[in-house]
């Protein structure tokens, strides 16, 4: 296993809050996650090198996306670290990802959170939506499936 492989393995089975430093271009974004009463809550704090379009200026689409997803890897790793979960251990794989942008993300912070629609054996399917000022005038939504178990028995 490479060296990249097996620190995003330790994130995985560790604190949530070190997830996105084991994640290069999640590093490299800035994304944050945290955990409070509510759950898992990831923040991308704006960096001029993110913005896509600068007529607006908005957010490069990719990167609302890369953050959607990242939200999403965040709650399905965190639901692996509970004793009690079913599903397998390992690096959560992205199997699909569909994002909806619903209006510009302009040049601030970006919040996110994700909820799990179904957590099973072997598949993980997540909701996940950003904002910028205001959770119910969400910027861009997407729905995430993830493989959280290989072929074989899950740990």
């Amino acid at each position: 296993m490479s060296t990249q492989n097996t620190a995003l393995l330790e994130a995985v089975t560790g604190d949530i809050e070190g997830l996105f430093k084991a994640i290069p271009f999640a590093n490299w974004i800035g994304l944050i996650a945290t955990k409070d009463s509510d759950g898992v809550l990831c923040r991308m704090p704006f960096a001029q090198r993110l913005i896509g379009n600068p007529n607006l200026p908005a957010l490069h689409g990719g990167i609302v996306a890369t953050f959607l997803e990242a939200a999403a890897l965040a709650v399905v790793v965190d639901a692996q670290n509970n004793p009690d979960a079913r599903c397998g251990k390992e690096i959560p794989r992205v199997i699909s990802t569909t994002v909806d942008y619903l209006r510009p993300a302009g040049p601030k912070d970006t919040f996110a959170r994700a909820e799990i629609i179904r957590l099973g054996t072997r598949l993980a399917t997540v909701v996940s939506s950003a904002w910028q000022d205001d959770p119910a005038r969400p910027v861009a939504r997407a729905n995430c499936h993830f493989l959280v178990a290989s072929g074989g028995k899950s740990s």
